[in-house]
């Protein structure tokens, strides 16, 4: 199986965070020690973040994060009917008294309704920090420029004198670019607890920063 490269990379590995995260999630409501924290906990950890991520934000940028929330909730709950489940754990309706369809799901919505919540509460999050994450790619773009335009540099030295040649830097390097966004997505939009964006964009932008000037510094000096 040929290895999946470029763009179809990202896809792959953001789907595989996005179901991890769920994942997550269920276990940390769930985990009995040293007790079940439950949904009403993770419910005060999406508040607790969103009014951060208020106080940190200006109306633009809270009402894109409000856009892209209901971007990730349109396929998930609302295309795949969970978003009937949420409401019919909810707001149940009296039971008729017959096995009907209808009666069938109200016991299934009813029965997996915490689950259902965990699920709803978990996209609300983990798309609000790919928001975040999105309206920080500016500020990505920009060090990647500053980071391409010193390495550039680095490389015409290299390539006007007798600088060393380093293909094992520069594969790891390019590499390390990848991976180094992996982990940004990985550490920020897969923790459960509310978390302070101040302290996971910096340090991508350094490790980001880095990895791309090595590669371009690196890069072989004669095509």
């Amino acid at each position: 199986m040929e290895n999946i490269t470029g763009t179809l990379w990202y896809v792959k590995w953001f789907t595989l965070v996005f179901l991890g995260a769920l994942m997550v999630d269920l276990v940390y409501v769930y985990w009995p020690w040293p007790a079940v924290r439950g949904v009403a906990v993770f419910q005060h950890n999406l508040h607790t973040e969103t009014q951060l991520i208020a106080g940190l934000s200006n109306p633009q940028g809270l009402a894109f994060i409000q856009q892209v929330q209901a971007w990730v909730y349109q396929p998930t709950f609302v295309w795949t009917g969970l978003h009937e489940f949420l409401m019919l754990g909810l707001y149940p309706v009296a039971d008729s008294g017959t096995a009907s369809a209808a009666d069938i799901g109200q016991g299934l919505a009813t029965g997996f309704r915490e689950q259902i919540q965990t699920a709803y509460i978990g996209v609300l999050l983990f798309s609000q920090r790919l928001a975040v994450l999105a309206l920080s790619a500016p500020l990505f773009g920009l060090v990647a420029l500053a980071m391409f335009a010193d390495g550039l540099l680095t490389w015409y030295k290299r390539r006007t004198s007798v600088g060393r040649e380093s293909g094992f830097i520069y594969h790891h390097a390019k590499h390390a670019f990848n991976y180094t966004l992996l982990a940004v997505w990985t550490l920020y939009l897969l923790p459960p607890m509310p978390l302070d964006p101040r302290w996971v964009i910096p340090p991508a932008l350094v490790l980001v920063g880095l990895s791309l000037r090595l590669a371009v510094g690196y890069f072989k000096k004669y095509l």
